[in-house]
């Protein structure tokens, strides 16, 4: 497979994956709208904000204002992170994107998954949001998440186990993995409960990653710090746990290139290791260097598979 077309697979799968994380992220706050303190709303726009690696919205100090604010503003806020097409963290921004890598590899792509992909993207563009608001705030973004989730069932019902399929999931799972370490640290960071104000739930945690019954059938009702983070970040079995994502990307790459698994082991495998046993002793104090590790797994995939000089070559 060409680089140049390893990598549009490689972007369409994170493209299409980092949509997918704002708008679960905005339908957990929007969710909370009606019946919700304004001070845990405010918290809940942070965490929002600073996952997204976005400005967090500032709030009156007063607590009537902000209420008033959190509430009727949260027609902008929201806007901000699903319409404008200016933010390039925004759900259409990132459709956009994916689409416009799909449509560079047309003729490698099953003309379903660029169907579904396609009116996805077109129907969120043309859609009124100020409209849909107006049905309820949650409307468009689970209808939003609805639809990327049945692209994702169509991407796995379509696609041949090619390395074209590789490469997009791999993309997939490098973003996941990425947004996922960054929100327990965003949650861990602003969830602990200080001397004044609101901590956000650990349950709602657990709802967002989807793993709040999973985690009531294992363990028990109890939510503790330790034990929620261990749950997200060690359980083979929860989807959006950084294990799961994890050997995902392994099983990706194995797939790729399968020297590299074997001594002496190729830079992205090497660096895969590294990040698992990394996740397998980690105490949740602190998210920094499983950060890193997920930078510079993309920089080690992109030099090896895409960017590599023109003089070289992959194994064969």
């Amino acid at each position: 497979m060409l680089a140049r077309m390893a990598a549009n697979f490689y972007w369409l799968g994170r493209y299409v994956e980092r949509t997918e994380n704002t708008g679960r992220l905005l339908e957990y706050q929007l969710v909370r709208l009606v019946d919700t303190d304004a001070d845990e709303l405010a918290l809940g726009w942070r965490v929002v904000y600073r996952t997204l690696s976005q400005p967090p919205p500032a709030a009156p100090a007063d607590v009537d204002e902000a209420e008033a604010f959190l509430i009727a503003d949260a027609y902008t806020l929201t806007g901000g992170l699903v319409e404008d097409t200016t933010n390039p963290a925004s759900m259409i921004s990132c459709w956009e994107m994916a689409r416009e890598n799909a449509r560079e590899i047309r003729p490698r792509l099953p003309l379903r998954v660029w169907v579904c992909l396609n009116q996805g993207y077109l129907w969120l563009r043309e859609t009124e949001f100020a409209d849909v608001w107006a049905e309820g705030p949650v409307a468009l973004v689970s209808q939003a998440i609805d639809r990327l989730r049945l692209l994702a069932g169509v991407v796995d019902s379509s696609m041949a186990r090619d390395d074209a399929w590789r490469f997009l999931e791999l993309g997939r799972y490098v973003e996941r993995l990425q947004q996922q370490i960054v929100l327990l640290d965003v949650w861990d960071r602003i969830g602990r409960r200080g001397n004044e104000g609101p901590a956000a739930p650990w349950a709602d945690l657990l709802r967002v990653c989807g793993a709040f019954e999973p985690y009531r059938r294992d363990r028990s009702l109890s939510l503790q710090r330790e034990a929620v983070l261990g749950f997200l970040i060690r359980n083979p079995e929860i989807s959006h746990s950084l294990r799961f994502a994890t050997e995902r990307i392994d099983a990706m790459l194995r797939g790729i290139h399968p020297g590299g698994a074997r001594h002496p082991l190729a830079a992205p495998h090497r660096l895969v290791l590294r990040t698992a046993a990394s996740l397998e002793a980690s105490d949740a104090s602190g998210f920094s260097s499983l950060i890193k590790d997920s930078w510079d797994l993309h920089d080690v995939i992109m030099a090896t598979y895409v960017d590599y000089p023109v003089t070289a070559r992959l194994p064969s």
